[in-house]
């Protein structure tokens, strides 16, 4: 017998690790631009940029830039709001991916799923090799996490055809048998 005590695989608990700390980043990105809701926020986006060495005149800096500029203290309400459902959903998913759940295996390869066109397309308008990373690494991910699928049905499907194999009757002698070919033939007619 094995008394070791089950232990989902590595790749599973890499996942669900994944999930999880992109639902904590996530979350501190919320707590972070809550902090920020009063105050200019182009200065601070600006002056946070600089700070960390990053150059704000690049092209998709001033985007970022420009986007925080304009959210209003309504916009940050929102989208910290939708920020906060995103996170919780990776935090849930990474509670089911850890626990072996099945429902979460499906919502992993869903989620991972619908993200995949949306990064084809980026990719598509902005080739760089971090992009071709993300979408190897989603694919690997769906991938993974289908066979796990695929093999979990299949285990199923014996178990339930186990369960429902009617029990073999023992045969008596004679009876339901066929007879021997090189035994005699005993043929009884009635005229």
């Amino acid at each position: 017998m094995n008394d070791r005590p089950h232990r989902p695989p590595i790749a599973l608990r890499s996942i669900a690790f994944f999930e999880a700390v992109k639902g904590a980043l996530v979350l501190a990105a919320v707590c972070g631009l809550l902090s920020l809701r009063h105050t200019d926020l182009h200065a601070a986006t600006d002056a946070f940029l600089l700070k960390h060495g990053i150059n704000p005149e690049r092209h998709y800096m001033k985007l970022f830039i420009d986007g925080v500029a304009h959210a209003t203290n309504h916009h940050v309400g929102q989208i910290a709001g939708i920020a906060f459902v995103y996170a919780m959903v990776r935090f849930v998913e990474a509670y089911g991916l850890w626990r072996e759940r099945h429902w979460a295996e499906w919502f992993a390869v869903i989620s991972a799923g619908i993200y995949l066109p949306l990064e084809l397309t980026h990719f598509g308008r902005h080739p760089s090799s971090f992009n071709a990373g993300v979408i190897v690494v989603n694919m690997l991910i769906i991938l993974y996490l289908a066979t796990l699928l695929g093999q979990q049905r299949a285990g199923r499907q014996r178990a339930l055809a186990k369960t429902a194999e009617p029990p073999q009757k023992a045969a008596r002698p004679g009876i339901g048998k066929a007879p021997d070919a090189g035994a005699p033939q005993h043929h009884v007619s009635f005229k």
